[in-house]
C-alpha cells in the first residue's frame, strides 16, 4: 500500500509536474539571460536598491552586481519561494482535503492499511515531488548560468535551492495537517498561504523596525534568508529549523487524521 498510495499520487500529478518544470526551466532562462544587460547597468540598479526600505533592500539581496547577488535579488528573494510555496501548499491541501471533496478518499481507506500510512504516503508524495522541481531549477541554473557569465559554485546553487525546497516543504506540511484536520482543500490553501504571507511580513517589518529583531525568529522565512545560501551556503541549524516545521505540522495531520470522525 505505502509503495501503491505514493506512486498513485506521483502518477496523478505527473502532466502537472512536466509543466511545472518546463516554466521553471523557462523562468530560469529568463532570469539568467538579463544578467549581462543588468550587470552593465549595475549602478543604475543600485541607486534604485537604495531607494527602496531598510527591510526591503535586504530581504531582496543589497548586492545586485555580483552573479551570486543577482540571483537572490532576481531569483531567490521572492521569485523562486513563491512558486514552490503555490505548488507545495496545493499539493499538502489536495493530499486529504482534496482526496475528501472528490469522494476518492474512502477507497483509499477501504483496505486494512492505517489511516496514518495513507497520510504519510501523500506527505512523501509531497516531498517527492518537490524535491524534483528543485533538482530542476538545480540543473537550469548551473546549466544556463555560464553562458550568460553568471559564475556560482554548484554547492551554493545546491544550498539556495534546497533553502527554498525546505521553506516549501514546511508550508506544504502545514497545508497537509489543515487539510487532515478539517477535510476542506480551500481552508487548507487559504489558511496556510496566510500564514506564509504573513510569515514573510514579518520577517520584513523587522528587517525594517530597530527593535524587532526577536520577532523574526517567529518567521519561517527568517531561516530561509537569513544565511543567504546563494552566497555563503546553507546554514545546518535554518534547514534544521525548516525541516523540524515540517516534521512536526506532519505529526500533528497524523494526529489530526486519525481522530477525524470521516463519516460526520
Amino acid at each position: 500500500m505505502l509503495a501503491s498510495v505514493f506512486a498513485k499520487t506521483l502518477v496523478e500529478q505527473r502532466r502537472a509536474l512536466i509543466w511545472w518544470a518546463m516554466g521553471l526551466v523557462a523562468a530560469c532562462l529568463l532570469t539568467t539571460a538579463f544578467y549581462p544587460s543588468i550587470h552593465e547597468n549595475a549602478a543604475s540598479f543600485e541607486r534604485l536598491l537604495d531607494s527602496l526600505p531598510e527591510g526591503l533592500r535586504r530581504a531582496f539581496g543589497e548586492d545586485f552586481a555580483s552573479p551570486a547577488g543577482y540571483l537572490q535579488a532576481r531569483l531567490f528573494s521572492i521569485f523562486a519561494p513563491v512558486l514552490f510555496l503555490i505548488f507545495a501548499i496545493g499539493a499538502g491541501a489536495r493530499a486529504i482535503a482534496g482526496e475528501e471533496e472528490h469522494k476518492t478518499l474512502d477507497l483509499l481507506l477501504s483496505t486494512p492499511v492505517p489511516r496514518r500510512r495513507v497520510l504519510l504516503d501523500k506527505a512523501f508524495a509531497m516531498l517527492a515531488a518537490t524535491v524534483g522541481l528543485g533538482v530542476v531549477l538545480a540543473l537550469a541554473i548551473a546549466v544556463s548560468g555560464p553562458p550568460f557569465e553568471i559564475a556560482v559554485s554548484t554547492a551554493n546553487i545546491a544550498a539556495a535551492v534546497g533553502d527554498c525546497v525546505l521553506l516549501s516543504i514546511a508550508f506544504g506540511s502545514i497545508a497537509i495537517a489543515v487539510g487532515a484536520g478539517t477535510g476542506r482543500r480551500s481552508v487548507a490553501i487559504g489558511l496556510t498561504a496566510g500564514i506564509a504571507a504573513g510569515s514573510y511580513l514579518i520577517d520584513v517589518l523587522a528587517l525594517s523596525v530597530d527593535g524587532l529583531g526577536w520577532l523574526q525568529r517567529l518567521s519561517p522565512f527568517f531561516f530561509y534568508r537569513e544565511s543567504d545560501p546563494i552566497a555563503h551556503g546553507l546554514d545546518p541549524w535554518d534547514a534544521v529549523v525548516l525541516a523540524a516545521i515540517a516534521i512536526v505540522s506532519t505529526g500533528i495531520a497524523v494526529a489530526a487524521f486519525d481522530r477525524r470522525d470521516l463519516a460526520a
